[in-house]
């Protein structure tokens, strides 16, 4: 049976929310201010979980997109919300993350680059089945199949033909260099006529060295991890480095290949640590002996030393729930914590704050537009 319900707010996962009956609802792909007509296909307790079927009075912020695979596709979902209103909701749902679940108050400050709100992704993964290749449905492994993608690069696009051509199974993760002609392909299975398009596809059980190239100063690595947008992660590279100031020393934890952390200043003594190998030995030939191998439980003895004037950190999505101990104890001047994440920064932030740790400038940047991920960086002093 259908029902009606108004938008008036958007969850952390970027679903529009409503109410029926008094019952929270989310409704996939709704807009603040949408009044819809929709289907509830899922019940719990608190919440129900509905799809859109009509729009019977659209948000201002809604606008007509011109990707025929929107909403089919998983590769975004924000592609009908209109800037500014994006934007500061975006702010407006990490400010909450922080707030409900930290006890966090502080002011977001916001950082975006306007003009690569599209054609902007220079890694992606796709997913091919030998006939069809592109992104996952939404909530599904079924493959849409692409022929471009609106928030890819140029680049991006002319790689994903070409990997059509060669009829891939399983999963390849693209990476390209906005400025050269280097494409990167990481992949499970490598097969011949792969190799022939794309000379630098490589496997984890391939033994030569990983396949990279340098971007604004620092490796990008086959197989490693780098932000979605090599040119939006600018925007974070220089808002990290305005928060660590003129620190004589910085402890890199989850470096990485060094993205922020290479650029610093030779008078600032770095020293990082990751478990990548490939990222970390990247690293280390552009900063030698800076960097070392190491997973969380080599990271908390580090951080038991108390040796860096600043810790600087970029965990994964989960979290640094591991180091919280150490990182509450730390004898650092401050903390410096990245996160793509902003409910479990709130986890991580209330622990810390509860040690005596205060978030001194926080600011969210949008290096995923049009989808609702945002970033986060927050400085701590004690």
């Amino acid at each position: 049976m259908a029902e009606t319900v108004e938008i008036t707010a958007l969850a952390h996962g970027g679903d529009g929310i409503g109410r029926i009956e008094g019952q929270v609802c989310f409704v996939p792909y709704g807009l603040p201010g949408d009044t819809l007509e929709v289907s509830v296909v899922r019940k719990t307790k608190n919440a129900l979980w509905a799809k859109i079927e009509a729009v019977v009075i659209p948000s201002p912020h809604r606008r007509e997109t011109q990707c025929p695979y929107f909403e089919r596709c998983g590769g975004c979902s924000w592609l009908h919300f209109a800037y500014p209103a994006q934007a500061e909701w975006k702010r407006r749902i990490a400010a909450d993350a922080l707030d409900r679940i930290g006890g966090v108050k502080v002011r977001l400050d916001w950082v975006e680059n306007e003009n690569q709100r599209q054609g902007y992704r220079t890694r992606a993964t796709f997913h091919g089945d030998g006939a069809k290749v592109g992104f996952y449905a939404p909530g599904s492994h079924d493959i849409v199949d692409i022929a471009a993608c609106p928030l890819c690069h140029p680049k991006m696009n002319a790689a994903l033909a070409r990997l059509r051509e060669t009829g891939p199974k399983g999963p390849a993760t693209l990476t390209v260099n906005p400025q050269g002609g280097d494409v990167l392909v990481w992949t499970k299975f490598a097969r011949r006529k792969l190799k022939q398009y794309f000379p630098l596809a490589q496997t984890p059980k391939d033994e030569k060295a990983r396949a990279q190239f340098r971007f604004d100063g620092a490796p990008v690595v086959n197989g490693a991890f780098s932000q979605s947008s090599l040119l939006l992660n600018r925007l974070l590279v220089r808002t990290t480095h305005e928060m660590i100031g003129e620190a004589a020393s910085v402890l890199d934890l989850y470096c990485g290949s060094g993205n922020l952390s290479l650029g610093l200043p030779g008078s600032i003594e770095v020293s990082g640590m990751d478990h990548n190998k490939a990222g970390v030995h990247a690293a280390n030939r552009l900063r030698p002996g800076a960097y070392r191998v190491g997973g969380e439980t080599k990271m908390r003895k580090l951080l038991a030393k108390g040796e860096q004037a600043t810790v600087l950190l970029d965990p994964p999505r989960a979290g640094a729930k591991a180091l919280l101990p150490a990182l509450c104890e730390s004898t650092a001047r401050a903390i410096v914590y990245v996160s793509c994440d902003a409910a479990t920064l709130a986890r991580d932030l209330k622990a810390l704050a509860a040690a005596g740790w205060k978030v001194e400038r926080a600011a969210a940047m949008d290096l995923f537009p049009n989808t609702p991920h945002v970033e986060v960086v927050c400085r701590l002093v004690k």
